[in-house]
């Protein structure tokens, strides 16, 4: 055995004894407990912020790290529910309820997110969410953001909504609900997607007339069961309108006229297979951008309720449109006769091309009807947008080129720019 005790080492049948190796781990121990201690130091609204980027179940799994997170996530104002962790939906509905019943009711909460894609029953969970909502005062009074996501999930009680006067915006999307009016005074951004609604037999569909501070709407594959014949949109704060594959008893109805009541409107972008009916009573003054992506039939019909809605959006100062558009609109010349044309103030004229290779031809008396409406305009120049070559010169030879030869494609970029200068003369 033999001992050096200069620096205190023992070397005992072949084990090593190191004096201060209990101190060491006491050591451990300690920077790990300053660690916890500077991660329970933070102040609550950094820990709210960054749990408010992840979901609630992660939230409540990391209750764990300290005491002083343990009740944390019963106090954060942005809520994530989604069951993509949860292998069952009677589970995520369990956890949704525990979250909701164990959650500090005196704080306030500004966002729900709410996802799912599977089976749920009855749509209870999503009707417990927004009764929650609607009967906690401190939510209702402070609630900003609600989106619902649940897959055909029946929900009963959207009317009760009303009663915040604080939310500002609203997501719905593939649900089933009764077709009610929104009356959130405090709306400003609307968002249905996907979403099928009974409507019952009024003649007329008016949704959003109690939504007197709506800025932005998107009605995206929503379809609507019911016997009406107009679809009013009265928004007299309205910026933003977006409608694409709108149905009717899942059908596009040709019958139904949409009624705008939007004098405020600077957006407005339609997407479907053929046009509805459109009406307003009040000029489009503001409007600034108006985009068209139909894939219309072969019929003047169909040609006629666009040069309609032409009409209607007249002032817009940017305008898209669909390379089917030109199509039929250059097989039923004759319908342009004896019309004018109705963009006054088009800035820029965008082509979306349907197949990167595809070209079109655009007729002198179709350029006519679509850029004729300002004798001003200066054609400044036409180009493939992702090209730096331009061609200046003016209407006359820019129509007798366009008339001449095809938009083409060389580099394959589904948007083809005509971009237009108005000048004042």
């Amino acid at each position: 055995m033999v001992t050096k005790r200069g620096n205190k080492n023992y070397l005992r049948k072949g084990r090593n004894y190191v004096v201060g190796e209990g101190s060491n781990l006491r050591g451990k121990e300690k920077e790990k407990r300053d660690k916890e201690d500077r991660l329970s130091n933070l102040p609550d609204e950094l820990i709210h912020r960054i749990l408010s980027t992840i979901d609630a179940k992660s939230c409540v799994q990391m209750s764990v790290l300290s005491k002083r997170w343990r009740n944390l996530w019963t106090t954060l104002p942005v809520l994530n529910l989604q069951d993509t962790s949860f292998s069952d939906p009677v589970l995520f509905e369990s956890f949704v309820d525990h979250v909701l019943s164990h959650r500090d009711s005196s704080t306030n909460l500004h966002v729900v997110n709410f996802e799912s894609y599977d089976d749920l029953q009855e749509g209870d969970v999503v009707d417990s969410i927004i009764d929650y909502i609607t009967d906690t005062p401190t939510v209702t009074a402070s609630i900003r953001l609600l989106s619902i996501l649940a897959d055909q999930c029946v929900v009963g009680s959207l009317p009760d909504l009303s009663l915040c006067q604080s939310l500002t915006t609203l997501n719905l999307s593939r649900i089933c609900a009764e077709a009610t009016p929104f009356e959130i005074v405090s709306l400003k951004s609307l968002y249905l997607i996907d979403c099928n609604f009974e409507c019952g037999d009024e003649e007329v569909l008016d949704l959003f007339e109690d939504c007197v501070n709506l800025r932005r709407l998107s009605l995206h594959n929503c379809n609507y069961y019911g016997g009406f014949q107009t679809f009013r949109i009265h928004a007299p704060q309205l910026t933003y309108l977006s409608i694409s594959w709108m149905r009717i008893d899942e059908m596009f109805n040709s019958n139904c006229d949409i009624e705008l009541f939007t004098p405020k409107l600077q957006h407005f972008s339609y997407s479907d297979s053929d046009v509805y009916e459109f009406s307003s009573d009040e000029d489009l003054l503001s409007l600034e951008e108006f985009n068209v992506d139909v894939l219309l039939d072969e019929d003047t019909d169909s040609l006629v309720q666009l040069i309609e809605l032409f009409e209607i959006m007249g002032s817009a100062k940017f305008v898209t449109l669909s390379t089917s558009i030109i199509e039929v609109m250059s097989m039923f010349p004759d319908e342009l006769d004896g019309r004018s044309s109705p963009f006054t103030r088009l800035h820029d004229f965008k082509l979306n091309k349907d197949t990167p290779s595809s070209s079109t031809v655009v007729p002198p008396k179709v350029m006519a009807y679509l850029f004729g409406g300002s004798p001003g305009f200066w054609f400044n120049r036409w180009k493939d947008k992702n090209s730096r070559d331009n061609s200046e010169g003016d209407p006359e030879e820019f129509q007798e080129a366009l008339s001449l030869q095809p938009f083409f494609n060389p580099r394959g970029v589904r948007n083809l720019t005509l971009i237009v200068d108005l000048h004042a003369g």
